[in-house]
């Protein structure tokens, strides 16, 4: 009995080495790194509602980030998967990687980006019904003129902590108006309150914020848009910055990196309605009370049933189209092994652009 605590200790250490045995070590080399923690919260009918869990890894000319989406609709996180990716961004390769890590793959694309479909996407070409999406612009059938267009930046503070970054406030809006043939008009607002971090006062934004200016200067200059939103929402307000390049400038010519963003887009939307008889509305009759009255309760019904349809199609008053918050949680330097920036090395390769 005097061998038990021996042996006790000889099995364990086994059992101890036999683990680590099934282990692959990591031998690339280690290298400081920027990472980033950012959260992002879409809701609203047409963006599904959900929240991204973003974990940036930067360092020198190479970028992975980190994307775990949960949605709040078990029916929408069965139609767009993939909850576990990356993007893998190789400025010295000229090149991007997109991994799924669910599905063990990867897509290698330019560094513009691949043109396979995103989440969103596949999420409206997969719905279960036929309606078109809704499109600012119109179609070939109903073609909507722009009659107004606004675009403000205003700054509104500086030097107040956000999530624990000294930053300054601006508040973007666009205010734009479009009729069609028929006078029929369509209103849009859309807000944008942001707050830019001066990247000396942090190293890991720094890094980041480095990284960004290469990218975006070699790729997307002309859509300063990029630079604050991800690319689903950037890909949204499309519409009210395509050919304002030099407006949208104001964006980000105030410098720093974005560790705050909120957007709202409300809608009023008249316009392309679908062909209908039209009929003046029920007046009182004194002579025939009873029928008037049905007949303007009628009506009554009919306009709240189109102001029920506004709000199914998230029209209604007072409540955004799309809602968009956009945080960066905490920004800190990290070793990081260089393998940090590579496919993984049984990943399938499924698309090459």
């Amino acid at each position: 009995m005097k061998y038990s605590k021996s042996l006790f200790a000889i099995s364990g250490a086994a059992l101890l080495l036999s683990g680590c045995a099934s282990q692959v070590v990591d031998k690339t080399p280690v290298v400081d790194t920027s990472v980033l923690k950012t959260s992002i919260r879409t809701s609203g009918p047409l963006a599904p509602d959900g929240t991204q869990t973003r974990v940036r890894y930067t360092a020198g000319n190479k970028s992975t980030e980190e994307v775990k989406t949960e949605y709040d609709s078990w029916v929408t996180s069965t139609i767009a998967g993939d909850n576990h990716t990356a993007e893998i961004t190789r400025l010295d390769k000229n090149l991007l990687w997109q991994v799924n890590y669910n599905a063990e793959n990867y897509a290698e694309c330019p560094l513009s980006g691949c043109s396979s479909l995103s989440p969103l996407e596949k999420l409206k070409n997969k719905g279960e019904d036929d309606e078109e999406d809704y499109n600012p612009a119109g179609d070939d059938s109903c073609k909507v003129v722009v009659k107004k267009y606004d675009f403000t930046v205003t700054p509104k503070a500086k030097d107040r902590e956000i999530n624990g970054f000294i930053a300054d406030q601006y508040v973007a809006r666009w205010d734009l108006v479009s009729e069609d043939d028929q006078g029929n008009r369509d209103e849009h607002v859309v807000t944008m309150d942001y707050w830019m971090a001066d990247v000396s006062n942090n190293q890991a934004l720094k890094v980041a914020h480095d990284f960004d200016q290469k990218y975006f200067n070699k790729v997307i200059a002309p859509t300063p848009l990029a630079r604050l939103l991800d690319q689903n929402m950037e890909s949204s307000m499309a519409f009210f910055s395509a050919g304002k390049e030099n407006e949208m400038k104001k964006l980000t010519s105030v410098g720093g990196e974005p560790i705050s963003v909120k957007l709202e887009w409300y809608a009023d939307v008249n316009t392309c309605p679908e062909t209908e008889a039209k009929k003046d509305d029920p007046k009182f009759d004194a002579k025939d009370p009873v029928n008037s009255l049905k007949d303007m309760a009628g009506s009554f019904f009919s306009d709240q049933a189109e102001k029920g349809a506004k709000k199914w199609m998230g029209m209604e008053d007072g409540k955004p189209i799309i809602s968009y918050i956009r945080e960066v949680k905490a920004a800190n330097m990290s070793g990081e092994h260089t393998s940090r920036f590579e496919v993984p090395k049984d990943f399938k390769l499924t698309d090459r652009q």
